[in-house]
C-alpha cells in the first residue's frame, strides 16, 4: 500500500478508534476518573515534552559546536515534535504513542533505526572506481 495512501487511512480511523476507546474507558471507571486520567496524561506529557526537548536542542548544539552532524539528534527532535501533536489530540491511543516518542530509550531506538534504514536509502550510491584519476585544471601551450 502506498504510504501516502495508510497515512490519510490511519488519520480517518484514528478519530473513530480514540472515541471507541474513550467511550470503553469511561464505561468502566466512569466519566470524572476518564477525564481525570486524561488530563494527568496530558499534563505528564506536557512535562516530557518540555524536559526531552530542550535536552535534544543542547544536544544538536553540542554536536555542531563540535563539528558533527547531528542526524540522529534532528530526528529525535522530530519525534519529539511529533509526540507534540499527538499530546493535542483527546485520547489514550494517542497519548499512548506520545508517551512512546516521549521516552528518551524508545525514541533513540526509532531514531537509530530511521538513521541506518531510511536515511541510508537517500544518499547517492558512490560511483564505481576505475582505478583511473582526473585532474581538473588549465593549460597553455608554448611553441
Amino acid at each position: 500500500m502506498n504510504p501516502l495512501k495508510l497515512a490519510v487511512l490511519v488519520l480517518l480511523l484514528l478519530p473513530i478508534a480514540e472515541i471507541y476507546v474513550l467511550i470503553h474507558v469511561g464505561g468502566v471507571l466512569g466519566f470524572l476518573p476518564t477525564l481525570l486520567l486524561l488530563g494527568a496524561a496530558a499534563l505528564a506529557g506536557t512535562y516530557l515534552l518540555q524536559t526531552q526537548g530542550l535536552k535534544t536542542f543542547a544536544r544538536i548544539q553540542q554536536s555542531l559546536e563540535a563539528g558533527r552532524l547531528p542526524a540522529q539528534d534532528m530526528i529525535e527532535g522530530g519525534l519529539i515534535l511529533a509526540a507534540g501533536i499527538l499530546l493535542l489530540i483527546p485520547g489514550f491511543i494517542s497519548d499512548g504513542a506520545s508517551l512512546v516518542l516521549l521516552l528518551p530509550a524508545s525514541r533513540r531506538w526509532l531514531a537509530g533505526y530511521l538513521v541506518d534504514h531510511v536515511l541510508q536509502g537517500l544518499q547517492p550510491p558512490a560511483p564505481p572506481d576505475s582505478g583511473s584519476r582526473t585532474i581538473e585544471g588549465q593549460f597553455r601551450r608554448e611553441d
